[in-house]
């Protein structure tokens, strides 16, 4: 089985494959008006794919909180990360708050927040977690990001795919990432062929396949499931 995410993931790529099947280059018309369509369909293409890369990754997070809570999961067992991302966003406001008196509100407010995430013996439940605050840490999806990201689910991606002989799954999203920012702002020289597509769509096919397996498995680690949660 497959996550949720990881389904509409496969019908967002057939959005990439079916703009990227209208290059005249790959049908073999190739003359010098249709090589700035090529190129601007190229590009596109892979601005297009980086998003829903970034996406699934958001998706599938959502997607393994609310398999978190359906396990009835104890906070205890929880990924120290996605624990304290939530009072991160508490201590970001307390940062720039000099004056007592004014930050003792907002420091009350912190605890009775987020006290119950802390509290041994709880029993995860959706009122505790927030999946916004867990997907706005996902950035453009780059090899780092990627691994960061997973981090907040207990997931050590880099040892998953070595564990699956896929070790090089990872880092195969950075060219893409990287071309994605070029076309992104704007830079002259950021071209793209339809083989360029062609070969990250296969490389986030593959990667967002083991990321998805692994997710299921921090999610039954963490609940002490006897099987996988998708």
């Amino acid at each position: 089985m497959t996550s949720s995410a990881l389904d509409d993931l496969e019908g967002r790529l057939d959005e990439v494959r079916c703009l990227t099947a209208l290059d005249p280059e790959r049908i073999g018309d190739g003359d010098a008006d249709n090589s700035r369509l090529s190129s601007a369909l190229s590009r596109a293409s892979l601005v297009l794919l980086s998003a829903h890369l970034e996406g699934y990754l958001e998706d599938v997070a959502a997607e393994a909180i609310d398999a978190l809570v359906a396990g009835s999961a104890l906070v205890s067992r929880l990924p120290r990360l996605l624990r304290t991302i939530h009072a991160d966003e508490h201590l970001r406001r307390l940062e720039q708050i000099k004056d007592r008196n004014a930050r003792a509100p907002r420091i009350e407010s912190l605890f009775a927040a987020e006290s119950p995430l802390w509290t041994e013996g709880n029993v995860l439940t959706a009122t505790m977690v927030r999946p916004k605050t867990v997907c706005d840490a996902m950035d453009n999806p780059g090899s780092t990001e990627v691994r960061q990201f997973l981090e907040l689910l207990g997931v050590d991606i880099r040892q998953h795919l070595l564990d699956s002989g896929n070790a090089s799954a990872l880092g195969r999203i950075d060219g893409l990432v990287g071309r994605r920012n070029a076309i992104a702002h704007g830079e002259p020289d950021a071209s793209a062929t339809y083989g360029d597509v062609d070969t990250y769509i296969h490389a986030v096919a593959d990667l967002a396949a083991e990321i998805d397996a692994a997710v299921a498995a921090a999610v039954r680690d963490v609940c002490e499931l006897t099987a996988l949660p998708w």
